[in-house]
Formats: C-alpha cells, structure tokens, sequence
C-alpha cells in the first residue's frame, strides 16, 4: 500500500516520507485515531515506503518486490499483532491458545476490502462474534519470537500492532521490556483509538503521531469522487463522518441499507411521542434483537437523525443536511418535541454504544433507552 492509496491526511504523509528520509524515525512510532481513519493502512505505507529501493517524491515506488508483497501483506519482515478471541474458524487445537497468525488471512482480506475498517468489522471478520477481542501473553511471546529473529531481507523487522490499548496486563508487560530493550532492527507501529487508556510507560517510548480529521470539503470531494455522490450528498455525509472516512463509508453504506433502521427511528419516536409505553418497549425488543454490530450501527443513524432535527429546531433547516423525505417527516415532528430532548436523547444513544462495546445484554440497553426517549420527548 502506496501512501498515495489512502485518502486523506495528505499532510501525514509527507510527514512520515520524511522522517524516514532524515532518519528520525525512532524505534516505536504510535498513530492515534479516530476510529476510521485509517491508522493500519497509514502503517503498512510507512513500512512499505521504508522498504522500497526505488522510493521518491515522497512515496514508495509500487512496483518493486517489495512493494508488491507489501500490497499482498505477505512481506517476511512485517509482523502483525491484533485483538483476538476464540472463534468457529479455529480448530479445537488452536481454540486451547489462539493467537493472530491463525487469523492473518481473514486479517489481510479485511485490509483489502476496506483499509477503514473499525473493530466490529474485524471481529466480523474474525468470526469471533460478540466476544470481546484482547491481545494476550501468548501474543506478546509470539511477538518477542518473530522480533527475536535476523532481518529476512530488510534493515528492520517491523511490528504492527492494532490496539495495544486492549493488551492484557501480563502481555503489556512483556511487551514493555521489548519496548525498552528492542532487539537490532526492531520498529514498533502501535496503532490506537484509545490512548488514554494506555499506559504511560508505554506512551513514554514512543513518538506520538495524531491522525487529523478530514477537512468537510475536502471528504465532500472524496467522497463525490470514490462514491459518485451528488454535492449536497456528498456534504451531507462529510459533515456526518467528523473527518473519519471509514465512518462515512459505514454511512453510506447503511443507508443504502437503512429502511429498517429510519423505520425503526421514526417509530420509537412516534410511539414515545404518542405516550404509548408498550410500542416503545416493542420497538426497544426488536433492537435487542437485531445483533451487537447491526444494534450499534442503528445508534449511529438514530444519533446523525436527531442531529438533523435538533438543527431544523433552530431553524437552520438548510445546514441540517435531511434529504427531502426527510425534511417533511422532522417538520412534522419538531413542533411537538421538547427543546431539551436532542442533548438527552444523543447521549443515551451514546451510552448504549459503550454499552453495546462492553457486551452488556442487547435487552436491558434497549428497555433503558426506550424508556428514556419515553420520558424525554
């Protein structure tokens, strides 16, 4: 993966050519994102761009051996470290200690199929369900025996591991005495949307490197451009993204598949709307049932809808970014709505995304939620 490859950030990328150009680039590097952004394809473009021969103006050369096996993630000196759990696609053998290198073929289809992807897609992809993935001390003595090892071909033996911050605390240690004493020609690319939850020894020894937002008009235009969107579309789900491609094109993609979950929108809050308890707790057990990934991703339009009619409540109704059906329905809907229920609903739908991420039961996050829009609206 060419640097050129990935959208965005354009700024990062000259950045990063030139550290490895002025040899500043130390032995651990973290890139911290907002989930989305594309950290992972921004790590394999680093490796790529310092294993290639014949790099210039600021990027790899896309052609040479090394490049090529970059872009197949089949190159011998870059390593790979993930949040993991059990799964169906493991044998009764490597379920007793999993660990990633079971999972690098699912790993690399889901990097060519959507470098932006976040960690629901990789647990999808993964098979690993709605278990929650960690990095364990058998990940960490697998990664300090493929770093224990001669260079294959290049200077370095490069390490990317994805979320550090879900490490076990066991693994975290093993992994901090790497991170001090790394082996000859070791490079760390720790990839994170949670720094604040990782540990200061670890943030310590490395350069911090922060992925930046977007800019809106800037993903309009990608997003005209990759998606064919029409400009005021294009707008639309560039203000929604925050500057995360991997959000827009989760956005996208759910409403291409969003009938179920606008009609879901608008009956919760028709039925709160209307006082009737047992429609709202019917709607809230459909939600418990449609699965953790397509539950979450329900939260997501749910929030983005209410943004839109909380903005037509102060009459900016040309900023609110509603396509035309949608801007009948909230017009209809606004009159009756208390000015203080945008904030609260929004941040319940927030809370039941955490909720979600921390495997709390699908019916008590969606009883709770349908009650609080109930006495909310």
């Amino acid at each position: 993966m060419r640097f050129a490859d990935i959208l965005g950030n354009d700024a990062l990328k000259r950045r990063l050519a030139k550290m490895v150009d002025e040899d500043r680039l130390g032995h651990a590097v973290l890139l911290v994102e907002q989930e989305g952004m594309g950290a992972v394809a921004f790590a394999i473009a680093l490796s790529q761009y310092l294993n290639c021969p014949d790099r210039s103006g600021g990027d790899s050369c896309g052609e040479c051996s090394s490049c090529r096996r970059h872009s197949r993630l089949t190159y011998p000196d870059l390593h790979f470290a993930f949040p993991i759990n059990t799964s169906a696609k493991l044998s009764d053998t490597e379920k007793k200690r999993p660990v990633c290198s079971y999972f690098l073929r699912d790993w690399s289809a889901l990097i060519e199929e959507n470098p932006y992807f976040d960690s629901h897609d990789l647990s999808d992809a993964l098979g690993i369900e709605n278990k929650a993935g960690a990095i364990s001390v058998n990940e960490a003595k697998e990664i300090a025996g493929a770093l224990s090892l001669q260079p294959y071909e290049s200077q370095y033996k490069i390490m990317v591991v994805w979320q550090p911050e879900k490490m076990t605390t066991e693994a975290a240690n093993k992994l901090l005495k790497l991170l001090e004493e790394p082996p000859e020609g070791t490079l760390f690319i720790l990839v994170t949307q949670n720094v604040e939850k990782m540990l200061p020894t670890v943030l310590s020894r490395c350069q911090i490197i922060r992925l930046q937002p977007v800019e809106r008009d800037d993903m309009a235009a990608i997003l005209e451009a990759k998606y064919g969107l029409s400009k005021e579309d294009a707008m639309n789900y560039a203000t929604l993204s925050a500057g995360s491609v991997g959000r827009a094109a989760a956005l996208l993609k759910n409403a291409e598949e969003g009938s179920q979950l606008e009609d879901l929108t608008r009956g919760l809050l028709e039925a709160a709307q209307r006082r009737s308890l047992t429609d709202v707790l019917d709607i809230a057990d459909t939600l418990s049932s449609l699965g953790k990934e397509r539950s979450r991703q329900w939260c997501v339009f749910a929030e983005g809808f209410i943004r839109k009619m909380f903005i037509t409540s102060k009459g900016l109704e040309a900023i609110s970014f509603a396509n035309p059906q949608e801007k009948e329905y909230i017009n209809r809907m606004v009159p009756g709505i208390k000015e203080t229920f945008y904030a609260k609903a929004a941040a319940a739908l927030d809370s039941a995304i955490r909720l979600l991420e921390a495997n709390v039961s699908a019916k008590l996050i969606f009883a709770d939620l349908g009650n609080r829009f109930y006495l909310y609206i």
